[in-house]
């Protein structure tokens, strides 16, 4: 199938991009214990402005969901620019990928459809403002390699 030149010039400019993306300012570290109570995890959703959906994490790993959703929601506001959900989605991405290992899978935005499969333990689904959040983990299974083939008697 061929590509439209609005297709290409647009995966080019991402390309060219990608080097000058960055992440907005890091989360800060933490400093509560590590897994807050489910009172404690409502007070903070509530301080933060956010609904939780769905959760099957560890409350620690939720709060920092929540803390690094709205930090990138408020810096974004700060530059009096409109939220990109494709930059927040792949900053977060990024975030939980270098805190808790590789595969996670970030969908951000104002409305969607999904029907995933993920990891035990790794899906939270929530609403900041008029975004919302579907971060979850899948699992990664190295490739093995193929038998080889045989030959076939002609």
């Amino acid at each position: 199938m061929e590509r439209t030149q609005s297709e290409v010039g647009r995966r080019w400019r991402m390309e060219k991009n990608k080097e000058r993306v960055q992440c907005l300012p890091p989360v800060p570290p933490m400093v509560r214990p590590p897994s807050p109570n489910p009172v404690e995890l409502a007070a903070i959703a509530v301080d933060l402005n956010i609904q939780l959906r769905s959760a099957d994490m560890p409350g620690a790993m939720q709060e920092r969901a929540f803390r690094c959703a709205r930090t990138l929601l408020d810096a974004t506001s700060l530059d009096s620019k409109k939220p990109s959900p494709t930059h927040i989605a792949m900053c977060l991405k990024k975030e939980f990928d270098e805190m808790y290992g590789l595969a996670w899978h970030c969908v951000v935005g104002k409305s969607f459809g999904s029907f995933i499969t993920c990891s035990s333990g790794g899906f939270v689904y929530f609403s900041v403002d008029n975004l919302s959040f579907l971060l979850f983990k899948t699992e990664v299974q190295p490739v093995k390699k193929p038998p080889p083939l045989r030959k076939l008697d002609a």
